[in-house]
């Protein structure tokens, strides 16, 4: 019993040493509220690019030209460094022709698509065709504009005779939105 007094006298000299500090605690008003802290937002050269997934040109004849739906590209959220600074849109094929299926024989070469030069909004079109050796222009974007689009950018694809296998052939294709001017 005399141990279990003891302790019990301990613990109950600490519970009066912790409850006497927090008495001791005071409030202090700091002499100066003036203080200030600057935040800066960094913004870099941005936007939101939308373009076609594929595109698809269902060949019924291969003596005759091809041209796919319509397609969409989307430029919007547009944040350039300068009111006068354009974002021009171009593409290029990551090879000289196309893949064929298995099997091979002739397919079409890179080349040997074309697109239009549609009308855009906020933009100027221009029409071109592919190549796997360098970027070719699709649009360049007005200058100070948040969103630059078409929804009628047709791509062609040339007649072939010399194509005699069915099925996909395939050609994938980069493309690239840059920032040009001051």
């Amino acid at each position: 019993m005399r141990k279990l007094f003891v302790v019990a006298a301990l613990m109950g000299g600490l519970s009066l040493f912790g409850a006497q500090s927090a008495f001791a605690q005071t409030t202090v008003s700091l002499p100066d509220s003036s203080l200030t802290t600057l935040f800066t937002a960094t913004v870099s050269e941005q936007a939101r690019v939308v373009v076609p997934g594929s595109v698809t040109f269902s060949v019924t004849n291969v003596g005759n030209s091809t041209a796919a739906s319509a397609a969409s590209v989307t430029i919007d959220q547009i944040v350039l460094a300068t009111a006068t600074k354009q974002l021009k849109v171009s593409i290029q094929a990551a090879a000289a022709s196309f893949t064929a299926p298995a099997g091979g024989g002739a397919t079409w070469s890179a080349g040997d698509v074309s697109w239009n030069n549609p009308s855009w909004t906020n933009a100027t079109g221009a029409s071109g065709a592919l190549s796997s050796g360098a970027y070719n222009t699709v649009a360049t974007c007005d200058a100070g504009v948040a969103t630059c689009s078409t929804t009628n950018l047709v791509f062609s694809l040339a007649a072939n005779p010399a194509v005699s296998r069915s099925g996909n052939h395939t050609l994938t294709v980069t493309w690239k939105v840059e920032s040009i001017g001051s």
